[in-house]
Formats: C-alpha cells, structure tokens, sequence
C-alpha cells in the first residue's frame, strides 16, 4: 500500500513538472545591454511581467490564424524611461527557426509601433536578411494592423516579397513578421499602457 502511494505522488509530481516546465518564458538574457543598444539616451527601465490569457489568446487567433498557445505564457516587457517618460518598450520572443530556437528582441515606441529587431540568439541562415538595414526600415514605425498587412489572410506568407527578400530567406521573414504580430498583441493586451507610465 505504502509504495503505491509513493508511485501516486511521484506520477503526480512528474504531470505537475512537465506542466509547468511547458510555460513559456520569454525574457532578455542581458536587458541592459539590449536596452543600451535600442535606447542610448535611456536614464532607467522597469521589467514587468504578466501572463497571456485566454483574452489574449482569441486576440492573437484572430491577428494569426492557427497559432499555436502553448509557446505563450509569461512575458517579460521593459518599460524603459527617459529623464521625463516613457521612451519604449523592448520585448523578447522565442521563435522556430531553421536550426533550433530563434531569440527575437523588439524594440516598440510608446505608440506601440515597431522601433528595431534584432536578434538576440539564432542559428538561422536567414539572420542576415533581419540583420540588414533594408529589412529594418521595411518593418520600423509599423504598427499592428499595418504588421498582419503584410501577411496573407492565413498568416502563412507573405503578401508579397519585396525584392531585398531572397526566396530562400522569405520563411525568415515570414517568422519575423508573426513574431512582430504576436509581439504587439501581447504588448497591448497583457500591458494596458496606461499602467506602464
């Protein structure tokens, strides 16, 4: 009796690990060096985290069809300020890249639309695509809706490839782009701004 007890709590313990251990984290390996490098002129930064629920979830199904909701879970954001507001926010999100995980940091402006991305870790080929000024400039000052734009209704593709995108890189972009969607949504609606002053 006693060590079927035993084999009951260890089973247990085993289910609640490999539940919790399924929870997405996203947060930044070095937040003050990724905020020095996106905010030079920044005087300090907060990190809140919060959780995305099922609110949020029907959001992020709506922008992105067939999205996955077990890579979400708890969130890190930086709220980083200057000597008198609020300068930007900088978010981190893991991705599926070609060999392994991508680490994407994004950097947003108090109006929630895309400052900067760059990588924070990734063994994909494509990381020469995001890494180039043209990629950036085609993604700043991009808000949500103008983000989904850019991909086709099933959030499969692009709408169209701008020449500076090799076909074999257009799946990095595409990775990027969702990673820019689900980044916003989940800024937006996890964080209400007015809590992050």
């Amino acid at each position: 009796m006693k060590s079927a007890l035993q084999l009951t709590v260890l089973v247990g313990c085993l289910m609640f690990s490999s539940s919790s251990a399924a929870v997405a984290y996203c947060a930044l390996r070095d937040p003050v060096s990724a905020i020095q490098h996106f905010y030079p002129a920044y005087t300090s930064y907060k990190a809140v985290d919060g959780r995305v629920d099922a609110s949020v979830r029907a959001v992020l199904d709506e922008q992105l069809p067939g999205v996955h909701f077990s890579e979400f879970g708890t969130h890190t954001l930086y709220v980083v300020f200057g000597e008198f507001e609020v300068l930007g926010y900088v978010h981190a999100r893991t991705e599926k890249g070609d060999w392994g995980l991508d680490e994407i940091i994004w950097a947003l402006s108090p109006e929630l639309r895309v400052n900067e991305v760059r990588y924070q870790r990734s063994r994909s080929a494509g990381r020469v695509l995001v890494d180039s000024p043209e990629f950036l400039d085609w993604l700043s000052g991009r808000n949500l809706e103008q983000m989904v734009a850019l991909l086709t209704p099933d959030g499969a593709g692009l709408r169209e490839r701008p020449v500076f995108i090799p076909e074999e890189f257009e799946t990095t972009a595409v990775t990027v782009v969702r990673s820019a969607v689900k980044t916003l949504v989940i800024t937006d609606y996890v964080w209400p701004t007015q809590a992050l002053q």
